[in-house]
C-alpha cells in the first residue's frame, strides 16, 4: 500500500500542500476551519507528517534537550514533569538526558545531545569550568535551571537559595530555637552550597553542627542518629527528601517531631505535604521558574540576548516545625 503524502491530504481537504504544512505547524498561519479540514482529512487517510523532512525545510526540529542530574528523589521528577508540560504546550518535544550528578559525565551527555540537532538545551546539572568551549561548540541556545553561571555567559533562571535558607533559619530563631543542627547536601552541588551559606550566616552562634548529606531520603534516615547526638532543638535539612528521612529516622529512635525537635526542609515537594510529614519548608515556585526558563530559551532561540532571572520562594509552615 502506497504511503499517504501531504499531497493526498491536500486533495482530500481541498487545500494547497503549503496549507497542509501550516496546519501541522504550531505557529502556522491558517484559519481554524482550514486547520480542522486538514486534520480531519489526515485522520481519515492515516497521514502522519514527516518531522525530519519538515526540520530540513524549517531548520528547526522543535526538540529541546533537558539535562537532569537526578531522576530519583522527590524534587527532580516534579521539575521534569513541569518542563514536559510547558514544552508540550508550546509544541515542542522534550528529550531527557540523565547525568547522574557527576560533573565528568556531563561531557559525555553533551556529546550525545549534539547528535540530535535539538533547538535548545535546558540543564539542571553542573558543568566543569574547562568545558565551556565544548558547550560553545554546540552552537545551541542553553538555559541553566536553578544553576548559575558565575560569568553569566550562559543565561539562567534560579530561585534565591541563600535568601530561602536564611528566612527559614531566622524563623526558627524567632520561634525560640537556640540549638540548630544542619543536614547539608553534597559539597560540589551549587544549590547545596548556597543553601548552606545562607543557613550558617543567619544562624550565627545557634549553629551547633553540620552533618554531611547527599540530598537523598536514605541519607536522612542514616544520619538521624548523628544529628540527634548534637542535642538540637531544631534540624534544618537542605532539602525535603532528607527532612522526611530524618523524621522517619528519629521516629525509629523514639524521638518525636515536633515534640522533641523541630525539622525543616527545602523545595516544597508534594511528598513533603503528606500528612505523615507535613513539612515546614521553603517552596520554590516551580511553575514560575519553568515558565521563565521556557520564555528565556525562546528568546535565545530567536537570536535575542535574554537576561538571567532570580525568583523568590515562600515559606510553608507545617506540623514539623510549628513556627
Amino acid at each position: 500500500m502506497a504511503q499517504v503524502t501531504s499531497y493526498d491530504v491536500a486533495t482530500r481537504a481541498g487545500v494547497s500542500q503549503s496549507a497542509v504544512s501550516r496546519a501541522f505547524s504550531a505557529n502556522g498561519k491558517v484559519s481554524s476551519a482550514t486547520r480542522q479540514r486538514v486534520l480531519d482529512a489526515a485522520r481519515e487517510l492515516g497521514y502522519k507528517p514527516n518531522l525530519l523532512a519538515r526540520s530540513l525545510i524549517t531548520g528547526r526540529t522543535n526538540m529541546v534537550a533537558v539535562l537532569a542530574s537526578q531522576t530519583t528523589g522527590r524534587y527532580y521528577p516534579e521539575v521534569v514533569q513541569y518542563l514536559a508540560d510547558a514544552l508540550g504546550e508550546a509544541g515542542k518535544k522534550m528529550l531527557l538526558f540523565y547525568t547522574d550528578g557527576r560533573i565528568e559525565r556531563v561531557e559525555d551527555v553533551l556529546n550525545e545531545v549534539s547528535c540530535f540537532q535539538v533547538d535548545g538545551i535546558i540543564t539542571s546539572t553542573q558543568f566543569a569550568p574547562d568545558r565551556r568551549e565544548l558547550i560553545r561548540g554546540l552552537n545551541t541556545p542553553m538555559v541553566l535551571f536553578n544553576r548559575q553561571d558565575p560569568l553569566d555567559e550562559f543565561r539562567s533562571v534560579i530561585c534565591d537559595q541563600n535568601q530561602g535558607a536564611a528566612c527559614i533559619a531566622s524563623a526558627l530563631l524567632a520561634g525560640g530555637r537556640r540549638r540548630i543542627a544542619i543536614l547539608a547536601g553534597s559539597a560540589d552541588n551549587y544549590v547545596a552550597r548556597h543553601r548552606l551559606f545562607g543557613t550558617i550566616d543567619a544562624l550565627g552562634s545557634a549553629h551547633v553542627g553540620t552533618v554531611d548529606g547527599d540530598f537523598s531520603y536514605e541519607c536522612g534516615i542514616t544520619q538521624a542518629s548523628a544529628l540527634w547526638a548534637l542535642k538540637p532543638d531544631a534540624i534544618m535539612c537542605m532539602n525535603d527528601s532528607m527532612a522526611m528521612g530524618v523524621m522517619d529516622g528519629l521516629a525509629d529512635l523514639g524521638v518525636g517531631v515536633p515534640a522533641d525537635v523541630w525539622v525543616t526542609g527545602f523545595d516544597g515537594t508534594a511528598a513533603g505535604r503528606l500528612k505523615r510529614y507535613d513539612l515546614t519548608t521553603w517552596v520554590q515556585p516551580l511553575d514560575q521558574m519553568v515558565a521563565q526558563t521556557c520564555a528565556l530559551l525562546d528568546a535565545l532561540m530567536a537570536g535575542n540576548e535574554g537576561h538571567s532571572q532570580v525568583l523568590q520562594g515562600s515559606m510553608h509552615i507545617g506540623r514539623s516545625a510549628p513556627l
